[in-house]
């Protein structure tokens, strides 16, 4: 990937508008980073149920905030936070339940990116957290350096299966921006 590519990245705060757009690149990274771990019946529905843009539309109205990454209009990844759904979770946590980057711009920095965004929508929090498959060892990688550390463990459910996640928290100066 060239720099001049990359610069023509935009990362952008979404809205319910670009629900389309969130969940395009939700199925695409979905279903490239689980295919043949999880079975197939399951992605699909997962997709169909959390995914769909409907869902992520309600999100969005419903308080939740996202951010999307786009190379000429075309979008390549997104953050989303929520109020946390995890049992580790404290008052003034926030969720990063979704960052999703297409495995092409994997190593490029979007991610990056789109973690400063959410850690700037993030402000007047105490933590960050997140739940990440616990054999994902390229994306526990990259929260590590960026400051998570592991808080716990969860269950995950897709298409009835139980998957273990692990769950990383990270402190944060609620002036951070």
């Amino acid at each position: 990937m060239t720099d001049a590519v990359l610069e023509r990245v935009l990362v952008r705060e979404a809205d319910g508008a670009d629900a389309g757009h969130l969940s395009l690149v939700s199925d695409a990274t979905f279903l490239e980073t689980f295919a043949g771990m999880i079975a197939g019946d399951a992605l699909v529905t997962h997709c169909q149920k959390r995914h769909a843009p409907d869902y992520l539309r309600q999100l969005l109205e419903g308080g939740a905030r996202a951010w999307l990454a786009e190379l000429d209009a075309a979008p390549i990844g997104y953050a989303l936070l929520t109020a946390p759904e995890l049992d580790a979770a404290r008052e003034g946590d926030v969720e990063l339940k979704k960052i999703y980057v297409l495995s092409r711009f994997h190593g490029t920095g979007i991610a990056a990116r789109l973690l400063d965004a959410a850690l700037a929508g993030a402000k007047g929090h105490t933590r960050l957290l997140l739940g990440v498959k616990d054999d994902n060892h390229r994306a526990i990688g990259f929260y590590t350096k960026q400051g998570f550390r592991q808080i716990g463990t969860r269950r995950f459910d897709v298409g009835g299966t139980l998957y273990d996640d692990v769950v990383l928290a990270r402190e944060l100066d609620r002036t951070e921006s």
